[in-house]
C-alpha cells in the first residue's frame, strides 16, 4: 500500500482525510491520496504566487529552458519508473502507457527549444515619430486539471508551455488517477524544478479544485475534463474573470465512403474506439458508412473485434484493459441497456465478454441501427461502444457526423484525396483526421468547439496561450503642445 501526500513547496504535505485509489483490474486499493480543501488549495497557490515572485520570475527564457530541458532529461533516463503508478490508477493497458511515457521528454523538449525563441516583436502602426513593440508576460499562477483517462501526458501538454511561458503551476489531477502525477512531480523536482514552480494538490472537485480556481491569486485555468466538469470549472473563474482552456467530451463521427481501403479502415476504426477502452475524449463512437459497404465492413469489425483479449493491463500481450473505476463501469452499462431498450441492435456483447474477469471489465461493443433520437448518438459514453448507422449521398454523410452537441474530432475514410478534404472542411469538429485517426504532435493544435470546449493546446501558440501580451510605444520626436 502505497501513501501519498500533496506535493506542495518541494515538500509532501499529509492529511487526516485521505482517498482510496483502486486498481481497476482488481477492483482492491493499492495506494491512497491525501483530501485536499481550501486550506490546501490556499497553501499551494500562495506557495506558486510566491515562488513566481521571487526566483521563477527572475529567469529569462534561455534560463528556463534549461530548466525544461533538464526536466525532459530526467525523463528521458527515468520514465518507466513512473509506468505502473498510472496502469495501477486506471487500469490503461501498459503497451498504451509505455508508449506514451517513452515519448514524454520530447514534449518538454519542444517547449525549451520554443522558450528560447520569445523575443519581443516590433509593431507596425501610423503614428508619425511613435514605434511601438509587443511584449509577451506570463500570467503568474495557473491551475491545470486533468483527468484520470491519460494524466501524465495532459499534463504535459499543459506544463511544458506554461513553463517555458514563465508561469508557475498547481495541478489538480483526478481523485481517481493521481499517483503518476505526484511521481512525476518528485522526479522533477529531483531535476531542477525549483520549489514551488510545480505544485500538485490532490482531492475533490468540488472542494479542492473549485477553491483552486475560485482563489483570487489564480490567473489562468487549464482543464480536461467532461462538459459537466468544464462547466463549473468556466462558472468559477469567470467569478475571477480568469480565462480559461477547457478540452471537453467529445462524440466523434467516423465516416467511411465506398472507396474507402477497407484494411486501412477497420484499423483506424479500431484504434479510434477501442484503444485505452474508449476512454479518450476523440474516441470515434460513431460510425457513418455508405449504405452499399455497411454489411461488408460491419462484418470486418466484428470478426476482429470479438477476438480481442482482456486482461491485466500489466501483460503486454493484453489487447483490452478494465474501464477506469466501478462508477464508470456502471454507467457504461447503463448505456448500453439503455440502447437496446431504445431498439439499437446489439451485434457485439462487452458485458458478455468481460464475465469471468475481476475489476471493472467491459469488452468492445457493437451497436448497429443506431438513429439520431437514441441516447447512444447524442450522449459519450467513454466506453468501448460503437454505434453505426447509414448514409447515400455525401451531404447526408456530413449532415449526419454534425448531429451532435460535440465536436472534438473526426475522421474521413476515402481514396478520393478531393472529396477526404471537402467533406473534412465541412466537419464541425476542431480535428479532423482523413484516412488515419488519432494523431497528435506539439505543432498541432488540439480543442474543439460547441461542447466540446474552447481554446486550443499544443500547437504553434502554445506558449503564448499562457502569455499576455503587453503594447509598449516609444517616442522618438517632441510631443506636440496640445493646446496652443
Amino acid at each position: 500500500m502505497k501513501h501519498y501526500g500533496h506535493f506542495i513547496g518541494g515538500e509532501w504535505i499529509s492529511s487526516t482525510d485521505t482517498i482510496d485509489s483502486i486498481n481497476p483490474a482488481s477492483a482492491k486499493t493499492w495506494a491512497t491520496f491525501a483530501a485536499g480543501d481550501a486550506q490546501t488549495a490556499d497553501h499551494a497557490i500562495k506557495t506558486a504566487h510566491a515562488a513566481f515572485t521571487n526566483e521563477w520570475r527572475e529567469f529569462n527564457p534561455e534560463q528556463r529552458a534549461d530548466v525544461i530541458d533538464r526536466l525532459a532529461t530526467a525523463l528521458e533516463t527515468h520514465w518507466e519508473s513512473l509506468v505502473a503508478a498510472e496502469v495501477s490508477d486506471n487500469g490503461k493497458r501498459i503497451a498504451e502507457v509505455r508508449g506514451q511515457f517513452a515519448g514524454l521528454h520530447t514534449w518538454f523538449r519542444h517547449f525549451a527549444n520554443e522558450a528560447r525563441n520569445m523575443t519581443p516583436e516590433a509593431q507596425t502602426n501610423g503614428v508619425p515619430g511613435v514605434e511601438s513593440t509587443l511584449h509577451h508576460l506570463p500570467y503568474g499562477v495557473v491551475v491545470a486539471i486533468t483527468p484520470w483517462n491519460s494524466p501524465l501526458m495532459i499534463l504535459a501538454w499543459k506544463l511544458a508551455p506554461a513553463l517555458a511561458a514563465g508561469n508557475t503551476v498547481v495541478v489538480k489531477p483526478s481523485e481517481m488517477a493521481s499517483a503518476s502525477t505526484l511521481e512525476f512531480a518528485k522526479l522533477a523536482f529531483e531535476a531542477g524544478v525549483p520549489a514551488g514552480v510545480l505544485n500538485v494538490v490532490t482531492g475533490y472537485g468540488h472542494t479542492v479544485g473549485e477553491a483552486l480556481v475560485r482563489h483570487p491569486l489564480t490567473r489562468k485555468v487549464t482543464f480536461t475534463g467532461s462538459d459537466f466538469g468544464g462547466r463549473k470549472v468556466a462558472e468559477a473563474a469567470a467569478n475571477g474573470v480568469v480565462p480559461c482552456v477547457l478540452e471537453l467530451g467529445g462524440k466523434s463521427a467516423q465516416v467511411v465512403f465506398a472507396d474507402a481501403d477497407l484494411d486501412n479502415t477497420v484499423n483506424g476504426i479500431l484504434s479510434g474506439i477501442f484503444l485505452s477502452n474508449g476512454q479518450t475524449c476523440v474516441a470515434g463512437s460513431r460510425l457513418i458508412v455508405e449504405k452499399t459497404i455497411k454489411n461488408a465492413l460491419t462484418q470486418r469489425l466484428l470478426d476482429v473485434a470479438g477476438g480481442l483479449r482482456l486482461g491485466d493491463p500489466m501483460d503486454a500481450e493484453t489487447q483490452i484493459g478494465p474501464l477506469a473505476n466501478e462508477a464508470h463501469l456502471r454507467k457504461v452499462t447503463e448505456m448500453v441497456a439503455t440502447a437496446q431498450s431504445e431498439g439499437a441492435r446489439c451485434l457485439l456483447d462487452g458485458r458478455e465478454t468481460a464475465q469471468g474477469h475481476e475489476g471493472y471489465y467491459f469488452g468492445p461493443t457493437i451497436f448497429d441501427g443506431v438513429t439520431q433520437n437514441m441516447q447512444l448518438w447524442r450522449e459519450e459514453v467513454f466506453g468501448p461502444v460503437l454505434a453505426i448507422t447509414s448514409f447515400e449521398t455525401e451531404a447526408e454523410a456530413v449532415s449526419l457526423a454534425n448531429d451532435s452537441d460535440y465536436g472534438l474530432a473526426g475522421g474521413v475514410w476515402t481514396q478520393d484525396p478531393r472529396k477526404g478534404a471537402r467533406v473534412a472542411a465541412q466537419i464541425d469538429a476542431g480535428t479532423v483526421y482523413v484516412n488515419h485517426y488519432r494523431s497528435v504532435d506539439p505543432n498541432v493544435p488540439i480543442g474543439g468547439i460547441k461542447l466540446s470546449g474552447y481554446g486550443r493546446e499544443l500547437g504553434p501558440n502554445a506558449i503564448k496561450d499562457f502569455l499576455q501580451t503587453k503594447s509598449i510605444w516609444i517616442g522618438s520626436a517632441p510631443v506636440a503642445v496640445p493646446f496652443p
